[in-house]
């Protein structure tokens, strides 16, 4: 009787997974990017931000470019402002993002007024047709940008130049933004990065054995954040 249920229980366990909707297709960018969002959801909801698994069909890809930067003694982070791409999906695709080798922040600030970069099948290995269109500069850094409603606008066919009136006010966001790279970095570093980053938090005299981006990347926003930042952080590396 016991094994009766079992295998009834099982069945219907089989019945439920099938009946969910399998994703079709994958969209990958390199790790100077981030997927910030699929048809305006954010990436996270989809997997993580670099690489995305979604339905076949029509979907509108929101990506941008992030680095940090030497100049002199000095280190700068530079990041893109959004580019929203229209890409047509088939069942089984893997598109892959493939953008310059970018060094210096001139050249970055050069690509960001005109990105250029393609878009590759990676089985087919040829190139795939897109749209783009890249959001408005806005000076200084800002957290408080609504970027949705700025992306909505842009690609509505009738939207009126921002020209026509005023803008509306920002939406402030409720996560702070260098908690939300500082998070960002994190998921991007392999374990033994991840394991530096926990030790020097604990211990601001340890000397990291490793060197990448990830690690450099996670210190500047750890050192950027204020207190309460810092906290939750680190209160989510536990979770």
């Amino acid at each position: 009787m016991k094994v009766k249920n079992r295998l009834m229980a099982f069945g219907a366990l089989w019945c439920g997974l099938a009946a969910l909707p399998a994703a079709a297709a994958t969209f990958e960018v390199p790790r100077t990017f981030e997927i910030m969002y699929v048809d305006l959801e954010g990436a996270r909801q989809f997997g993580n931000d670099f690489k995305v698994d979604i339905d076949e069909g029509q979907h509108q890809i929101v990506v941008r470019f992030n680095n940090l930067f030497r100049s002199g003694g000095d280190t700068q982070v530079f990041q893109s402002e959004p580019v929203v791409l229209d890409l047509q999906f088939e069942k089984d695709t893997h598109f892959t993002l493939k953008a310059p080798y970018i060094s210096t922040q001139k050249q970055a600030e050069a690509n960001a007024k005109d990105p250029q970069f393609t878009i590759v099948d990676e089985k087919s290995g040829k190139e795939i047709n897109y749209q783009q269109q890249v959001l408005t500069t806005k000076s200084g850094f800002q957290n408080t940008r609504d970027y949705v409603t700025e992306i909505e606008r842009l690609t509505a066919k009738n939207a009126p130049a921002p020209s026509d009136g005023p803008a509306a006010a920002p939406i402030v966001l409720t996560e702070d933004v260098a908690l939300e790279m500082m998070q960002f970095w994190y998921n991007r570093s392999d374990e033994a990065t991840r394991k530096e980053m926990r030790i020097w938090i604990a211990d601001d005299m340890y000397k990291p054995t490793v060197s990448n981006i990830q690690l450099e990347m996670s210190q500047f926003w750890f050192n950027k954040a204020d207190r309460e930042a810092k906290k939750a952080f680190q209160a989510w590396l536990v979770e």
